[in-house]
């Protein structure tokens, strides 16, 4: 009968295999860790740039030559950019001036024009020579129509003023016409009550009683 003889694995090859094992799958868990971190992306810069008329926009490219640069901002990633859906730019434009309903056809146009130059996307030398233009032909119109608005809105002012006095003072006069009035009737009332207790009146003394209780009635009795 033959035996058979089982040989017993040597503990440090055993201790060696378990180590790269677990090495393997370390390193497979790195790299499956660095497959899913995200990529980072340099910022870019945010500019905030107004003109002469007070307009502001945002931009991610350098204010355009006459302009002002208020701020510079770090903006969102350039791939962040990418996916933007709207328009890197927003503005923000002043309603147009009261006094404006003064000014001629053409340099209210022009006037609107200027106002509304960034969110319409004309270029900084467009804008430039309607400036110009509009310094030329429009400022001193524009002057005299501002002028104009504020010197009506004072007398306006000052007629509504005006109105509110002579208001006051009328509503003041009724005041007093129905105190005074308050007053004779409650003096003929009381003229009156003394002469009806009177029993010696004569003939014309009752006669010139009833006038009065007449008159009485007619003015004081509401």
């Amino acid at each position: 009968m033959r035996m058979h003889h089982h040989r017993t694995a040597h503990p440090a090859r055993v201790r060696l295999a378990l180590r790269l094992a677990c090495t393997g799958l370390l390193l497979a868990a790195l790299g499956a860790l660095g497959a899913l971190a995200p990529t980072t992306a340099s910022a870019q810069a945010r500019y905030t740039c107004r003109d002469d008329s007070g307009n502001t926009y945002t931009s991610f490219r350098a204010c355009p030559q006459g302009m002002k640069t208020t701020s510079v901002s770090a903006g969102p990633t350039a791939s962040e950019y990418r996916q933007e859906r709207s328009p890197s730019r927003t503005l923000s434009t002043a309603p147009a001036a009261d006094h404006q309903q003064y000014m001629s056809e053409r340099c209210r146009s022009l006037k609107d024009t200027l106002r509304t130059a960034y969110s319409r996307n004309i270029k900084a030398d467009t804008q430039e020579g309607m400036r110009r233009e509009f310094e030329r032909d429009c400022r001193e119109e524009e002057s005299e129509a501002s002028s104009r608005y504020y010197r009506e809105q004072r007398e306006a002012r000052q007629q509504r003023r005006d109105e509110d006095r002579q208001a006051q003072q009328a509503q003041q006069a009724s005041q007093a016409d129905e105190a005074r009035h308050s007053q004779q009737c409650a003096e003929s009332r009381r003229i009156l009550t003394l002469k009806k207790a009177r029993t010696d009146l004569s003939e014309g003394e009752r006669s010139d009683l009833k006038r009065f209780e007449d008159a009485y009635m007619a003015r004081c009795a509401r």
